[in-house]
């Protein structure tokens, strides 16, 4: 179905070169062009909602779509996979650039974590200095959380398609404790286990301490992790846990299609692989309509899915949590026994309050806008000022896109030089186990923009075609 999909984005690509489209146009109706085409109107009204994500169109209420935008300057990456060259490792940049991430110094482009004037902390605050002056719990921690928070949790899952019991969820201390809560609970050292490439670089450190091994599949740029190459892989290697992030992956911001996941998670269940799904960013899609996950298609929980407040609510109270159904009682006792239960009794008491008593909705509308407003701009400013031989990703949400720049442009060289003036990228090798993708770079363009960005971009663009 997927290529049905991209044959309507076709089709609308090849009007908008001959220049029969043009910016601020209406698109043919779906009717229209279901009876030109052949296609369902609903295999239509798919394509123009992947075009709309691209940030090409835009739906009015009872008018229909119209084009905002031409694509052509934006390079587009094929349908291929992608070469890689033998890179340098993350140990090789300077440790001014890694301090800078944790000091959250170097506010542009370059930075992992979104934003900070992103979040709005004010009643949250309140709530908490209400919290700490009261009377101090009594009893002690328990490894699965606040029984109130983790209604909320499954509360919040429901919106977006997963039931779930809150006594089958679990709390930590942020969503990176909730995946190694997940390795520790579901696999031994030597286990193999499929990763995406390029993929959530944090998670990498967290394989390699647990001396895990590790078998890579290719995530798209444009489609994400093709269903035919992940049965294919599970069926014929000993995998015991695959670790996925199907919607508005870091780095390329793209999401899986519905029917990929539906897909996946069957040929998991299949060939008995369990999927830790990484879900840090799902609330923060460009859409209205909220964005599927794998947990969403999952009747046996062969997913289990872990994520945070940190992007959807405050990096100051970024707790964490696992969707684990009947692995909940496995990760409760390593929890407690590996030392993952933490004193924050007050601080989930706080956010279960803010969630039930206040539109956490209406704060996440709020930082959606901003977010898809931010990336659109930076998509622009890229396809202005970098050269016509780079691609870039089109993120359905999230705050990072994905850049390949020629082959001659190698990006841990690059970075340190770029770092002295203030502009930070992420290279591509960070996102690779195999320490791939020497000629790419991910961008953070959740942050405002201020009046130097633009020649930060320049800046980018002049290092690509210098390649150096």
């Amino acid at each position: 179905m997927t290529y049905r999909y991209n044959a309507v984005v076709s089709l609308i690509r090849k009007r908008i070169d001959a220049g029969t489209l043009k910016p601020g146009d209406r698109l043919p109706s779906i009717r229209q062009l279901s009876e030109m085409t052949g296609f369902s109107t609903v295999t239509i009204h798919h394509g123009y909602e992947l075009l709309e994500s691209q940030g090409l169109c835009t739906a009015r209420p009872r008018s229909g779509f119209y084009l905002t935008r031409t694509p052509a300057q934006l390079g587009e990456f094929s349908s291929d996979g992608e070469n890689s060259v033998e890179p340098v490792s993350i140990q090789d940049l300077p440790q001014g650039l890694l301090l800078s991430w944790q000091k959250k110094t170097l506010e542009v482009f370059g930075a992992p974590y979104p934003s900070p004037d992103l979040f709005d902390c004010v009643e949250l605050d309140k709530i908490m200095r209400r919290i700490l002056r009261g009377k101090k719990p009594s009893t002690a921690e328990t490894p699965e959380g606040d029984a109130q928070l983790r209604l909320e949790i499954a509360k919040r899952a429901a919106q977006r398609g997963t039931l779930t019991s809150f006594r089958d969820i679990v709390v930590t201390g942020s969503a990176m404790q909730g995946f190694n809560l997940c390795l520790d609970g579901l696999t031994e050292p030597g286990d193999i286990i499929l990763v995406e490439s390029p993929s959530y670089f944090p998670m990498l450190s967290g394989i390699k301490r647990r001396n895990l091994r590790v078998v890579e599949i290719y995530s798209h740029p444009r489609n994400g992790t093709d269903p035919e190459q992940f049965e294919y892989l599970v069926r014929n290697n000993p995998i015991r846990v695959a670790l996925l992030m199907a919607n508005h992956h870091f780095p390329t911001g793209v999401t899986y299609s519905e029917d990929a996941m539906q897909r996946i998670v069957a040929a998991a269940q299949k060939h008995g692989v369990t999927i830790i799904e990484n879900d840090m960013l799902g609330e923060l899609t460009y859409t209205k309509v909220a964005a599927p996950s794998l947990k969403q298609f999952d009747s046996d929980d062969t997913v289990l899915q872990f994520s945070s407040f940190e992007h959807s609510l405050s990096p100051e109270y970024g707790l964490g949590w696992v969707i684990a159904g009947k692995h909940a009682g496995r990760l409760r006792a390593v929890s407690y026994l590996g030392g993952y239960v933490t004193n924050d009794r007050r601080m989930q008491r706080a956010v279960a309050e803010f969630l039930s008593s206040h539109s956490q909705d209406r704060n996440l509308r709020r930082i959606r806008e901003q977010l898809a407003s931010r990336m659109e701009r930076g998509l622009q400013q890229i396809a202005n000022k970098l050269s016509s031989d780079c691609s870039v990703s089109r993120p359905t949400g999230g705050y990072m896109c994905w850049v390949r720049a020629p082959q001659r442009f190698v990006a841990s060289t690059v970075a340190p030089t770029l770092h002295k003036h203030e502009v930070g990228i992420l290279p591509g090798p960070f996102f690779s186990a195999a320490r791939s993708y020497e000629n790419f770079f991910a961008l953070n363009l959740s942050f405002p923009w201020a009046a130097d960005s633009e020649a930060k971009i320049s800046r980018i663009a002049a290092a690509i075609a210098g390649g150096a």
